[in-house]
């Protein structure tokens, strides 16, 4: 019997919390094939964070940053708050992995600031031992260890409905407590946790955690000044990282056996294993995957500054860019396929009195609440919509057929017209006036369309106001 893609979902996820890594990417995998056939977009988001944290738990970094790009995009397009929580969880695992801490820091916060909103129990447990994890590896012992007793109380309210989930989080919660107290120079409670972690009785499912239970071992002994201790525990971490390709995790831990070594002048297996670390990092080619990380924040830092330029900061409609150098090709493809094109222009009635009376913040919500309607109510059309200037805007309409033009149009308006800002437990109607002109199949050029739309808001002013006036060319 086929699993639905939520039975999958769930069913992944539980492998991974039992450490059966690769069917589990197996299984998503397949999955997501399905999801991207069916254009099923939450399912394609969760199955992409799944094999992301698969492919981390395997500490296969580059396919990690392979996903990323397509899991962004889709994200921006269709994410939900929880996608969100999600893509930012995992781009704070790749800027760890490449060693870029600042934005390591930062995309943590902002997955705990989603997981508060969404009172997500999995993700505050994750993200706040994450968030202990990194302020060790700053040496702020104090906001480790903060974060680290937040990551287990949550965890014990998880342990009622996920209690196999639950189990593993203690281990990993353990583990980067015993580091927070080994820094401290409290050695007892530090391998108290240790010992926790592998008398686990799940702990042979989970070999990245047992990784760090061993290099703990290893810094507990080395704190101590029991090199040869600390040298056996770091070889045994190393082993077994290697024994599932972890190179992330095996870097780790050379580097710091590499400094145990050379405490004690063991000159033979300095050489050793720095050959064998020289030789791990080329085959990492970590400065092609920081490359590929920097090429993200580039794309991203250039899409920003893309959207400032296109679009309204405050209402976060197209702004005039469209109409200077967009429109006329939107024209085209409307003539290409003989569709029908509406230039409608809008105002609000009164906007200055309101702006006078009320002040400019006031002016401001006005606006936003007319172009987030307009957002709401147009969202499954051809249209574009444009901030003109001040309080004016216009629609750009494109259909295969005039008399649906003409109707959204009135149906528009009317739609505006039944909106009220509500203020101060006060409500505010919205009364606007629009002009229309719908052309003919013929003329697509947009001087005259937009000529012909502004009179016929000029005449729907002169009518009163709060009204619409459509003009069809001939």
């Amino acid at each position: 019997m086929e699993l639905t893609l939520e039975e999958l979902n769930k069913t992944i996820m539980e492998m991974r919390t039992k450490g059966y890594l690769t069917k589990a990417l197996k299984l998503a995998d397949q999955g997501l094939l399905v999801a991207l056939e069916s254009n099923n977009y939450p399912y394609v988001m969760d199955l992409y964070y799944q094999k992301i944290l698969v492919h981390h738990s395997l500490g296969d970094t580059l396919s990690m940053v392979n996903l990323i790009h397509d899991y962004e995009a889709i994200c921006q397009n269709y994410g939900t708050t929880k996608d969100l929580m999600h893509y930012h969880l995992v781009m704070s695992l790749i800027y760890d992995l490449v060693g870029i801490r600042e934005k390591t820091v930062e995309m943590t916060k902002k997955s705990i600031a989603y997981a508060q909103e969404l009172q997500d129990p999995v993700m505050l447990v994750r993200c706040h031992n994450n968030l202990c994890y990194l302020e060790v590896e700053k040496g702020c012992t104090k906001e480790a260890l903060q974060a680290g007793l937040l990551a287990r109380e949550y965890n014990k309210s998880l342990a009622r409905t996920m209690p196999d989930l639950a189990k593993l989080h203690d281990i990993r919660i353990n583990n980067n407590l015993a580091d927070v107290y080994i820094l401290e120079g409290d050695f007892k409670k530090g391998k108290a946790l240790l010992d926790s972690t592998l008398s686990s009785t799940i702990i042979h499912h989970h070999k990245r955690e047992k990784v760090a239970a061993l290099f703990g071992y290893g810094f507990l002994f080395e704190k101590q000044q029991k090199l040869e201790e600390a040298v056996f525990y770091y070889k045994q971490a190393i082993d077994l990282a290697r024994s599932y390709g972890d190179k992330p995790i095996t870097k780790k831990v050379m580097r710091l056996l590499l400094n145990v070594l050379y405490q004690l002048d063991w000159r033979d297996e300095i050489f050793d294993v720095q050959r064998e670390y020289i030789d791990l990092s080329e085959k990492m080619s970590v400065a092609n995957l920081l490359q590929q990380v920097m090429n993200l924040e580039f794309k991203r830092q250039k899409e920003k500054l893309e959207k400032k330029a296109h679009y309204d900061p405050l209402t976060g409609v197209l702004n005039r860019h469209f109409l200077d150098y967009e429109l006329q090709e939107w024209l085209n493809a409307a003539e290409i396929t003989q569709s029908y094109v509406c230039i409608t222009v809008l105002d609000v009635d009164y906007f200055k009195l309101f702006n006078d009376t009320h002040g400019h913040l006031f002016g401001d919500m006005i606006l936003q609440l007319l172009a987030n309607s307009l957002k709401d109510f147009l969202q499954d059309e051809d249209v574009e919509i444009i901030r003109y200037g001040g309080d004016e805007f216009i629609l750009c309409l494109r259909h295969s057929q005039k008399d649906y033009i003409k109707t959204l149009v009135h149906n528009t308006h009317a739609y505006l017209l039944s909106l009220k800002l509500e203020q101060e437990q006060q409500s505010y109607p919205l009364r606007v006036s629009m002009g229309a002109c719908v052309n003919n199949q013929k003329n697509y050029q947009y001087k005259e369309l937009f000529e012909q739309a502004d009179s016929c808001l000029y005449q729907a002013k002169a009518n009163g106001r709060a009204s619409c006036v459509l003009y069809e060319l001939s």
